[in-house]
């Protein structure tokens, strides 16, 4: 049985877990677009409020809301004019996985802010093998979100990972695990895999009148043997019950523009959720063959100092 974590790697396309090559995506998968698109540009970090921990009996309010304390800056010590951003705050999140409307396991993700840098866990049990770990770690440089280390774990196996070697400027070189010849130059603004998701709602908690419908958001992705550019062409924010678990919501839907030269051809949806400080609500992939696997939000529950 499919665990939430192989879910997320087959969003992705991580090859490793494909015996062979899936058949060529049908051509109405495929989205094909001549619109101005909109590469990485410099941010401005927008001020946040602050959270007041209260103790556990009193650490919700009645309408379910974290108490607010006053306002402070969040990392990014630089001053600079750019594309407003704000990190989303610090929680624990989980998903429900299904493979063809069927429902499998629950995963569990991180996402921990503190000051101007972050870290990004995901541990979900895999029957028979061990668990498997993501991670991403990093900062917030003049582009954003800024990986340092993005790394990959399957049972007992040996670590996979891609470090960020950035200079001040943003740019710099990549390095790999599994190919240590292969040393592409990194440019400003370069996502992992899972990063770019948070890159994503920074950029809408800083200004959410980004990205209106037919807008196409490019970025270089990182995976642990590969750099490319990704676009998603943007759908625009509208009320939708696309997240079951919110009911009917505001939403951000963006769709991964298939690349001519990926072997792992699938149809990637992404939907933030306005009301989750727009984190990820839903994560859909339909294979070629058909399958359609989807990870959906239940819960968020808030990090505790210390």
């Amino acid at each position: 049985m499919l665990s939430v974590l192989g879910h997320l790697v087959l969003f992705f396309g991580i090859p490793f877990l494909s015996n062979s090559l899936p058949n060529a995506i049908s051509d109405e998968l495929t989205i094909k677009a001549n619109l101005l698109v909109e590469l990485p540009k410099k941010i401005k970090m927008a001020r946040a409020p602050k959270k007041k921990y209260l103790p556990p009996s009193d650490l919700f309010t009645s309408s379910n809301r974290l108490v607010e304390n006053v306002a402070g800056e969040q990392g990014g010590a630089f001053e600079q004019q750019g594309q407003a951003f704000r990190l989303p705050e610090s929680g624990i999140l989980y998903y429900d996985a299904y493979v063809d409307g069927q429902k499998y396991q629950t995963g569990e993700l991180h996402w921990i802010v503190d000051g101007d840098t972050y870290q990004l866990h995901i541990n979900i049990p895999y029957a028979f093998i061990g668990p498997f770990v993501f991670e991403s770690r990093g900062s917030v440089d003049a582009y954003g979100i800024a990986p340092s280390i993005y790394w990959t774990q399957r049972g007992n196996n040996p670590p996979r990972y891609s470090r960020f070697d950035r200079d001040v400027k943003g740019g710099g070189k990549m390095f790999f695990s599994e190919k240590p010849d292969f040393t592409p130059d990194l440019l400003p603004g370069t996502q992992d895999r899972f990063s770019l998701m948070f890159q994503f709602a920074s950029l809408l908690n800083g200004d959410g009148k980004i990205d209106e419908s037919g807008s196409i958001r490019a970025l270089p992705v990182v995976d642990y043997n590969t750099l490319e550019m990704w676009q998603f062409q943007s759908y625009g924010e509208a009320l939708s019950d696309d997240i079951p678990t919110l009911g009917r919501t505001s939403v951000r839907h963006y769709t991964l523009i298939q690349r001519e030269n990926d072997p792992y051809k699938r149809k990637v949806d992404i939907w933030l959720a306005k009301d989750l400080e727009w984190l990820p609500g839903r994560i859909r992939s339909q294979e070629a063959n058909g399958r359609v696997l989807d990870l959906v939000f239940k819960q968020k529950n808030p990090v505790r100092p210390g």
